[in-house]
This record gives C-alpha cells, sequence and structure tokens, in this order.
C-alpha cells in the first residue's frame, strides 16, 4: 500500500525557504555594510592624504608668498635706490652746470659793468646791475646773446643814477632778463 504523507511538509518547506532568504537577507545585508564601510574607510584615507597634501600646498603657497613679498619689498627698495640715485645725480650735474652757468656769466660781463642781482626761475634768469654807460650795457646784451648759454636778453629797464659815481660819472642801473638756451638746458638733463 502506498504511504500518504500528512505531514505538513509544505509549510516546512516555507519556513525552509523564508529562513533561507532571511539568512541571505542578513548575509547581503551583512556584506553590503561591509562594503560601504570598507568604502567609507577607504574615503576617509583619501580625504585624509589629499588633506595633508593641501596643508602641505598651503605651507609652501605661504612660503611662497613670503618670498614673493621678500622680492616685492626689494624690488620697491630698489627703485626708491634708484630713484635717489637718479635725484643725486641730477643735483651733481646741476651744481656743475650752475658753475658753469656763473662762469659764462662772469666771462659775458664786459668791463665797466657788473651784476648786482641773479635770479633764475625756470629757464628764464632775470639780471639787474650796473654800468658805467650804455654802451657798456649794449655789449654786454650783444656778449649775452652770441653765448651758446643763454638766448636773446630783453632790456627791461635802463635808468641813470646821478648820485652813484663808483665808475667816476654818472652810473647806469639795468635790468634785463634772458633765456638759458635749449641747448644749454638739455645738457643740464632737464
Amino acid at each position: 500500500m502506498s504511504r500518504i504523507n500528512l505531514l505538513p511538509w509544505r509549510e516546512w518547506e516555507r519556513e525552509r525557504r523564508n529562513r533561507a532568504f532571511f539568512a541571505r537577507l542578513a548575509a547581503s545585508a551583512l556584506i553590503g555594510l561591509c562594503v560601504a564601510a570598507l568604502a567609507g574607510l577607504h574615503v576617509d584615507r583619501l580625504a585624509g592624504r589629499q588633506d595633508g597634501r593641501t596643508a602641505a600646498l598651503r605651507v609652501q603657497l605661504a612660503e611662497l608668498d613670503g618670498r614673493i613679498l621678500a622680492v616685492e619689498t626689494l624690488r620697491s627698495e630698489s627703485e626708491g635706490l634708484e630713484a635717489r640715485i637718479a635725484v643725486v645725480l641730477g643735483l651733481h650735474e646741476q651744481r656743475s652746470n650752475v658753475a658753469r652757468m656763473l662762469l659764462e656769466l662772469a666771462r659775458t660781463a664786459p668791463a665797466g659793468a657788473h651784476y648786482e642781482t641773479l635770479t633764475r626761475t625756470g629757464d628764464a634768469i632775470s639780471a639787474s646791475g650796473t654800468a658805467d654807460s650804455a654802451a657798456r650795457i649794449s655789449a654786454l646784451m650783444r656778449r649775452l646773446a652770441a653765448s651758446e648759454r643763454f638766448g636773446m636778453p630783453t632790456l627791461r629797464s635802463i635808468r641813470e643814477d646821478p648820485d652813484q659815481t663808483q665808475y667816476g660819472g654818472r652810473a647806469v642801473h639795468f635790468d634785463l632778463a634772458f633765456p638759458v638756451a635749449a641747448s644749454s638746458h638739455q645738457a643740464e638733463g632737464g
């Protein structure tokens, strides 16, 4: 006779399959958590490395910024020194040119005429003085016009002083202006 199995095998099988399913589900979840944890650790390690690199780059950038600041400071000091050197050289050239100009003024003054005041304003010189005659003033003006250092003079005023007798006769006061010649001005560095 045949045997009939009356035991609840279908229920057992369903239970076994449910247990196997949940076991696989738990194993998958555990493996997923392990993979996620490992991935998180890996990402944290990569982030730590990158943070270290970033910190090293910041240190190097700070060093380079310090060097750049030092170079800029040196450059500004160098420019300042160059400007000072240029000023000193310009003053040195002007000093020697002023001496040459005064020497030229002395050479252009004829006997019997002398300067009392000289004033330089920019490229123009104002001179006043005395002479023993108007002819001496004319000679002075011709010599100034012939000079390479000065331009054509302009006589502003001329007057005779009967009270002053330093030349044995009457003295003539003059006031004239003349420009510094362009070639002389360029030789002065201006």
